[in-house]
């Protein structure tokens, strides 16, 4: 194969294999069909890919591949297809049965030392230190980048219609135990017992149009998009001091995720220029597992999480300061209650046979003046420890061609606080970097 070439460092593949939780030898089983609920088909229709990168020493591939195959033995959907169920009349996980499931493993070497690259920054080419998702069919795939002074950095690519950030965290967390030999001490729950709807079902809330598109002929959806190569991503760091510095300008009134959005917020708006007279939306993703009535278990894996919708007029936003952008986005979470998801779960039992389009998959890749702001601070991502010595370095997204997003990601180095993936246009970039730290 032809190397890839990385910010002067060349990425070699050795070898690209299919695994599944059960090895080669295991018997063939029946397929299985599991209906994907609601929340799976709110979920973006793509691949997520994040980076880890660890310093030396760390365990051979061998050893991570065996932990893979058994912590798959928990984590069955993790190896699966998707596919449509004729009996439920709805899209559905294939588990078993063979043809395109299992998941794709890449070994690749690369013939530079990793503190040359460290830390990691946004940039185009760190797509070539995952596997490609548009080439197989895997839901997981994940490529292992060796480099000559025995440092690695894990690219993995996993589809958003199996699992949620939070169920993903418990499986980076869930494998690295494997490969340390350690037992798997919190194993997933697959029960959706509380996945029922009322009688009759009901909706209080608008879902078409907001969470979901209505696909009628006569409803026309405005899909914005720019060349990819005007977008950029750049990462900024809030030191944990300076959190506190920005807590108090609200009097600690607000949550750190609530006020840095708040701030955060703010800047972009003015960094994209809009005018005084516009509206500005952010989505929030609110996990249910603490706000459904009984509790779900916070070990339930899949995706449980709908978005709240903060709106905000630029003029208000930007003349009322930061207090007023963080109570906009407070109150518009707290509205994110057992009843919003009890009327989401309602949607639905009444839509379910229908063709539900999330909003996210007609977006385009322009969402100004919209934004969405992923928190990862609690996926536990940062726990991961494989073992051997060598300690989590970097911890990054892959690089996204698409404006408007941002993902909070935990600071891993001594200042601690949160670090922020934003992805904007090149000259709003600029001007974010200008401005993003001024408490103003």
């Amino acid at each position: 194969m032809l190397p890839k070439i990385l910010h002067n460092m060349e990425v070699q593949v050795q070898r690209s294999t299919i695994i599944s939780d059960g090895g080669p030898n295991a018997p063939a089983v029946p397929a299985t069909e599991v209906p994907l609920t609601v929340f799976d088909r709110f979920a973006s229709n793509i691949h997520i890919a994040v980076l880890f990168a660890f310093a030396s020493p760390t365990p051979a591939n061998d050893a991570l591949v065996d932990g893979l195959r058994n912590t798959f033995k928990h984590f069955p959907t993790l190896t699966a297809r998707l596919g449509y169920s004729l009996t439920h009349r709805r899209p559905c996980i294939l588990m078993g049965g063979g043809g395109g499931g299992g998941a794709q493993v890449v070994e690749a070497t690369v013939s530079s030392e990793l503190s040359d690259h460290l830390p990691l920054k946004p940039s185009p080419e760190l797509q070539r230190l995952h596997p490609n998702p548009g080439a197989g069919a895997q839901l997981f795939q994940v490529q292992f980048n060796r480099f000559m002074c025995g440092g690695l950095i894990i690219g993995f690519s996993v589809h958003h219609r199996v699992a949620d950030g939070h169920s993903m965290g418990a499986f980076f967390t869930a494998w690295a135990k494997a490969v340390r030999g350690a037992p798997i001490d919190r194993l997933p729950v697959y029960d959706q017992s509380w996945l029922k709807p009322r009688r009759p079902p009901r909706c209080e809330f608008q879902h078409w149009g907001q969470d979901f598109i209505p696909t009628t002929p006569h409803h026309n959806v405005l899909t914005k998009n720019v060349d990819p190569s005007k977008i950029t991503n750049i990462l900024l760091k809030y030191p944990s001091d300076y959190l506190k510095k920005l807590k108090a300008k609200v009097d600690n009134k607000f949550t750190t995720f609530e006020t840095l959005s708040a701030h955060l917020w703010r800047k972009i708006t003015i960094a994209r220029r809009l005018q005084d007279y516009e509206h500005t939306t952010v989505r929030v993703p609110v996990n249910g597992r603490a706000r459904l009535k009984p509790l779900v278990s916070d070990d339930f894996f899949g995706n449980l999480v709908v978005n709240a919708y903060p709106k905000g007029n630029v003029k208000v936003l930007i003349d009322g300061g930061l207090v007023k952008a963080a109570s906009i986005i407070h109150e518009a979470i707290a509205e994110i209650d057992k009843g919003y998801f009890q009327s989401f779960i309602d949607f639905g039992e009444l839509h379910g046979e229908e063709e539900l389009v999330p909003a996210y998959d007609v977006d385009g890749n322009l969402l100004s003046p919209t934004l969405e702001m992923d928190s990862w601070v609690r996926f536990r991502f940062h726990e991961m420890d494989l073992g051997g010595g060598g300690e989590l370095r970097s911890f990054l997204p892959t690089w996204v061609p698409f404006e408007g997003l941002m993902m909070f990601l935990p600071g891993l180095g001594e200042e601690g606080g949160v670090d922020v993936f934003v992805t904007l246009l090149q000259d709003h970039a600029e001007l974010l970097r200008q401005i993003s730290h001024s408490l103003d």
